[in-house]
C-alpha cells in the first residue's frame, strides 16, 4: 500500500480555454502557462501548478494528482495491475507520475520530484479583535476588493454510483483514511466519508478527497484554500461583480469546520472557496454520523437543492 502526502491538481477538459482561464483567474488563480492546448494555473504556495485544463471536446475532471514522499512509493504504486508505470512529466517543474485507473474510470496520478518554484506575496492574515480575546491596537482592517488570493488546491469531492469500491480503493492505493463517515440508518449502510493523507506525520487537512454515493459516477466539486473570513467574502463579492454563477454560500460546514462558498465554472464543474477548516493526525479514528438535513451546514443559506447533484443545475 502507498501513502500519499497531499493533493497536488486536478486536470480538467474544456471546450472553451479562455473562458476557462478568465473565470478561474478572477476566482484566484494565476496563469502559468498557456498554449493552444494547455492551461496550467497556479496558487500562491511554492507548488507550479494546481490546476490543469486541457482543449478537449469532452469537458469535466480528468485526473486528480497527489503527492508522493519518494520515488520509493512511485515504484510500489507502478506494481499495481491498473498502473501506467513510471512516466516522466511534460510540464513546467518536470517530475514524475504513475497514473492509476480507479474502479470509477477517473485517473489518479501519484506524482514526486516537481520542482518547486518562489511562493507569491499575498496578504497576512487579519488580527482579529474577538470579545474577550484583543490583537490589533490603534490599526484599522482595510481589505482590498479584487480576485481572492487562492493560496492552494484543498480537495477534490467525488460522487459514485458504488461507494463501497471506491472506498475501498482509495485506502488500498493512496492510503487514503477516513477522518469521517456519513451512514444512513445503520452504521454499515456507508453513503459518504472525508478521506484524509497518511503520507506525511504532521498534522493534515480533514479531507483531501471526500467520496459520496449518487446516482451518477462524476466529480462533485473541487475546493481551494483562502487566507481567512474576509477573503471568503471578498472573493465572493468580486465573483459577484464579474457575474459568474454562484450556487451556495457563504456559510459554514459541519464535517471539517469550513467556512465556503461554491461557484459554476462556464461549462459547469463546481468549484468552492474555503477557510478555516479543520487537522487531524494521520490516522486519527474516524467519526461516525446519521446523515440528516443538518449534515451539511452549520449555519448559512438553505442548501439548494441542486447541490447534491450540481451536474443538474441548469443555469
Amino acid at each position: 500500500m502507498t501513502s500519499v502526502t497531499d493533493i497536488a491538481y486536478v486536470e480538467f477538459g474544456f471546450k472553451d480555454l479562455e473562458r476557462a482561464e478568465a473565470f478561474y483567474s478572477d476566482f484566484g488563480l494565476v496563469l502559468e502557462e498557456r498554449t493552444d492546448s494547455t492551461l496550467l494555473m497556479r496558487a500562491a504556495c511554492e507548488q507550479r501548478y494546481c490546476f490543469i485544463g486541457r482543449k478537449s471536446d469532452s469537458n469535466g475532471l480528468q485526473a486528480v494528482g497527489m503527492k508522493a514522499v519518494s520515488m520509493k512509493v512511485l515504484e510500489e504504486a507502478a506494481q499495481f495491475p491498473e498502473a501506467s508505470g513510471i512516466e516522466a512529466m511534460d510540464a513546467p517543474g518536470g517530475g514524475w507520475r504513475v497514473r492509476l485507473a480507479s474502479p470509477s474510470g477517473l485517473s489518479f496520478d501519484l506524482t514526486f520530484g516537481i520542482e518547486a518554484q518562489v511562493p507569491l506575496p499575498t496578504r497576512a492574515p487579519l488580527k482579529i479583535n474577538h470579545g474577550q480575546v484583543k490583537s490589533r491596537f490603534g490599526e484599522w482592517q482595510r481589505a482590498k476588493d479584487g480576485a481572492a488570493e487562492v493560496l492552494r488546491l484543498g480537495h477534490v469531492a467525488l460522487a459514485t454510483t458504488d461507494f463501497e469500491r471506491d472506498f475501498a480503493w482509495l485506502q488500498s492505493r493512496l492510503g487514503m483514511r477516513p477522518s469521517d463517515i456519513l451512514f444512513d440508518g445503520k452504521p454499515e449502510n456507508r453513503i459518504g466519508a472525508f478521506l484524509h493523507c497518511t503520507g506525511a506525520s504532521r498534522w493534515v487537512d480533514h479531507h483531501s478527497i471526500a467520496l459520496f454515493a449518487s446516482s451518477e459516477t462524476r466529480m462533485h466539486h473541487c475546493s481551494f484554500e483562502l487566507q481567512d473570513i474576509d477573503a471568503e467574502f471578498l472573493g465572493n463579492k468580486w465573483m459577484q461583480s464579474r457575474g459568474w454563477t454562484g450556487l451556495w454560500g457563504i456559510g459554514r460546514h459541519v464535517l471539517g469546520s469550513q467556512i465556503y462558498d461554491y461557484w459554476f465554472d462556464p461549462e459547469g464543474n463546481l468549484v468552492e472557496h474555503f477557510t478555516d477548516g479543520d487537522l487531524v493526525q494521520p490516522g486519527t479514528e474516524a467519526g461516525m454520523h446519521q446523515v440528516c438535513d443538518d449534515s451539511l451546514s452549520q449555519w448559512g443559506p438553505p442548501v439548494p437543492k441542486t447541490f447534491l447533484e450540481p451536474w443538474k443545475h441548469e443555469a
